[in-house]
């Protein structure tokens, strides 16, 4: 596959309605949260988010992946969200990934698998943000509208892989997951980005299995722990971890290898690959 770039055009959240400001600036105080009334309504806020950005897509004619809430194990739900979709944008729902935060790396390999150009990209999903209490907000649906986009300089996904995870602790699949890098790579990692809040111990079980890196990584690997400032945004985590890797003058030329690590309690963990490559390589 070659290098991507992720360009994003349009992001709403309720913390944030610029993307850079969200990344770069001050830590916003957190608004209030909302009353989570149930899943059901959080579909329906999902659609009505979904329905504004699809009317700010300019060229309908690209492919266009839609980054959903992770809804495995809850199919009604999932089924619900889908045929909403089917009937509102019948001709653009070819694929929808129900895979949360883990959603934006599934698209990054989609693109090299389909060998597209450049494609739309739509994500939506609920957000929250830890109060004074340490504890999980709701803040209700954000979403953004982006397009990623083939390139010959930047970084190039080399392994993606998913496992499902009911539980955590229980069920940690990271640890396999680590050595199969471990086993595959020789380039060392000198930038993770990893998704511990701080708030819950099962979040944090990536730092357990750093071990199984211990040939790739050393005292000089920079750490991005998106969550601590920008709470839990679901599908959302994944596209602005990308957009951050792809445009962030901080990293862009800075970093050779990443480690994007991403998980969703009691659906999934997984962890993508991404080499640094610039146009001499084509050459």
């Amino acid at each position: 596959m070659k290098a991507f770039n992720v360009n994003v055009s349009c992001f709403f959240t309720p913390l944030s309605q610029d993307i850079d400001t969200l990344l770069y600036a001050d830590t916003p105080n957190s608004p209030n949260g909302i009353n989570w009334q149930s899943w059901n309504a959080c579909i329906y806020d999902c659609i009505v988010k979904a329905k504004e950005l699809f009317a700010k897509v300019e060229d309908s004619n690209l492919p266009l992946v839609w980054l959903l809430p992770a809804l495995a194990y809850q199919d009604e739900l999932k089924q619900l969200l889908a045929k909403s979709f089917k009937q509102l944008f019948s001709e653009h729902v070819e694929h929808l990934l129900f895979y949360g935060a883990v959603g934006a790396n599934t698209l990054v390999q989609m693109v090299g698998q389909k060998k597209w150009a450049k494609a739309n990209v739509i994500a939506i999903d609920a957000t929250y943000k830890a109060d004074k209490n340490n504890e999980w907000v709701y803040l209700g649906v954000g979403g953004a509208l982006a397009t990623i986009e083939t390139v010959k300089s930047g970084w190039m996904q080399v392994s993606h892989e998913l496992a499902p995870s009911i539980d955590f602790i229980k069920h940690d699949q990271l640890g396999g997951i680590f050595s199969n890098i471990a086993q595959h790579n020789k380039d060392y990692i000198d930038l993770i980005f990893a998704p511990g809040n701080g708030i819950h111990q099962q979040s944090d079980v990536w730092l357990t299995n750093l071990q199984r890196l211990s040939s790739l990584i050393n005292e000089h690997t920079h750490y991005e722990l998106p969550n601590y400032k920008l709470g839990k945004m679901g599908a959302l985590e994944g596209l602005v971890n990308l957009y951050q890797l792809s445009s962030s003058p901080a990293i862009v030329n800075h970093f050779k290898h990443a480690l994007v690590i991403s998980q969703e309690q009691a659906k999934y963990q997984a962890a993508a690959s991404y080499l640094w490559i610039s146009e001499e390589v084509h050459n």
